[in-house]
């Protein structure tokens, strides 16, 4: 139980710092002691490592401390699972494509190719078609699909994909309050039409 508990305080721990340094405040923050461009140049770039080394903890407890399978796929239906894995994949670097790798990974900002504002969320544009025709956040969506089909599912991995998956639900409500003050009324729009996380798949049959 210890183990879980550690993995899942990691996880909130990420949770928080990523979320504290995606707020307006912190961004303020940083053009007050920066300046507006050179804020504007490094904040996504620092954004994105910063969320790598914090997310890291969680992932070494997860690995590193006594664990118990639960259960494991059968040979055929693993063979299942690792495909769909791997269509789940391509869906997570679609997505990031889809928001524009460069603008999101903060090296279009850091190039300086082009000024954006500092306030901006993950995309320099608004997004719906492609994946985002089936649900607002595919990145999260497709990254879920494949850490749910692991094999073999333990007790670590199980509390760290529970956390991620906790948090990613509540991350994205605070993303999208960005993205209608970024969006307006379009997001508005876009958020009665298209759900979160799980499609309408009869809508779209």
């Amino acid at each position: 139980m210890s183990e879980v508990i550690l993995i899942v305080v990691s996880v909130a721990l990420f949770g928080s710092v990523h979320s504290m340094l995606a707020a307006y405040q912190a961004k303020l923050i940083a053009r007050r002691a920066l300046g507006h461009n050179l804020a504007t140049s490094i904040y996504r770039l620092a954004f994105n490592l910063i969320a790598v080394l914090s997310i890291a903890p969680a992932l070494y407890w997860t690995f590193a401390l006594p664990d118990r399978e639960l259960y494991r796929f059968p040979e055929i239906v693993n063979i299942v699972a690792v495909s769909v894995q791997a269509i789940a994949g391509l869906g997570v670097v679609y997505s990031i494509y889809q928001l524009d790798f460069f603008f999101f990974s903060g090296l279009r900002q850091l190039i300086g190719v082009n000024r954006f504002a500092l306030e901006s969320t993950s995309t320099a544009h608004l997004v719906t078609n492609g994946l985002h025709r089936y649900v607002r956040h595919p990145l999260y969506a497709t990254s879920l699909i494949f850490l749910y089909l692991t094999s073999p599912m333990t007790i670590n991995r199980l509390a760290l994909i529970a956390s991620i998956t906790l948090y990613f639900y509540i991350g994205s409500i605070f993303e999208e309050r960005k993205l209608v003050r970024e969006f307006g009324e379009a997001y508005r729009q876009y958020q009665i039409q298209v759900p979160r996380l799980i499609p309408r798949l009869r809508q779209h049959l």
